[in-house]
């Protein structure tokens, strides 16, 4: 099963990312910056994003980029800001010709709640895609219980709860029970080791997945606590590749290129 992280990042940084060990704030970090990351730590593919600022250049243009040029190794989501007014279009229109396979939303660096109505024409795009959904899940704004209601509103498309709600974990594992399309991403969570195994026992290990949020956080550092979980060989296959390539349909697409 290959390894699969669903958190990652390329494009240029800023202060706002504070000290970084793996890269040059001030500098961008590119798609081959990523994959000999990648090689290094044993990571065979990854979702990216953009790093956060706001424009074409940097939130989609690396994305689209890397996609182009290592095809094998990434899975390009598009990061909408739903106060921009041609979003919803700007992200079915790029998705369709450079074959994203998700939308990123972060409410708290774009300054809106998550289950704003200003959401929803995106999530109804993604929906249309059938694509999932990554959002930001801590501080104000960002809360899991405010991600469950935005979930309750679209039970068709899935939606991944980055960080697994930090702090709030208690929270983001009580959302997931009461919305099955909500899947917990482990990237930057301080206690995965501790609490993947909790969260399975109450949502089941098919709903958790393994992201890093390289390079702000480092891949092996976020590895290695899923390595500790206490996750038996076929649980740790499933978090680690299976389950974010099963939302991704990934297998599915390799057969069909195969015919």
């Amino acid at each position: 099963m290959p390894v699969i992280d669903a958190h990652t990042h390329v494009g240029r940084g800023d202060e706002h990312y504070g000290q970084q060990a793996l890269w040059d704030r001030k500098t961008h970090f590119l798609g081959e910056d990523m994959v000999r990351l990648m090689d290094d730590v044993g990571i065979d593919k990854a979702v990216i994003f953009g790093l956060g600022r706001p424009g074409f250049e940097d939130r989609v243009k690396p994305v689209l980029d890397a996609v182009q040029r290592f095809p094998d190794r990434f899975i390009g989501f598009f990061w909408a800001n739903p106060h921009e007014p041609d979003s919803r279009a700007a992200f079915l229109r790029t998705a369709r010709e450079y074959g994203l396979k998700g939308l990123k939303l972060h409410p708290i660096i774009d300054s809106y709640q998550a289950n704003h109505s200003m959401v929803f024409p995106l999530i109804e795009a993604a929906g249309e895609l059938s694509v999932p959904v990554t959002i930001h899940s801590h501080q104000p704004g960002s809360q899991p219980a405010l991600i469950g209601d935005l979930a309750s509103r679209f039970p068709t498309v899935t939606i991944i709860m980055a960080h697994m709600g930090m702090a709030a974990y208690r929270d983001a594992i009580y959302v997931a029970q009461k919305e099955p399309n909500v899947i917990l991403e482990t990237s930057a969570q301080p206690w995965t080791h501790r609490i993947v195994r909790v969260a399975a026992s109450r949502i089941g290990i098919d709903r958790i997945v393994y992201g890093s949020d390289a390079p702000l956080h480092h891949p092996k550092v976020e590895l290695t606590k899923i390595e500790v979980a206490g996750l038996t060989e076929e649980e740790k296959a499933k978090v680690l590749g299976g389950n974010i390539g099963r939302i991704l349909g990934l297998a599915r697409e390799a057969k069909e290129s195969r015919r």
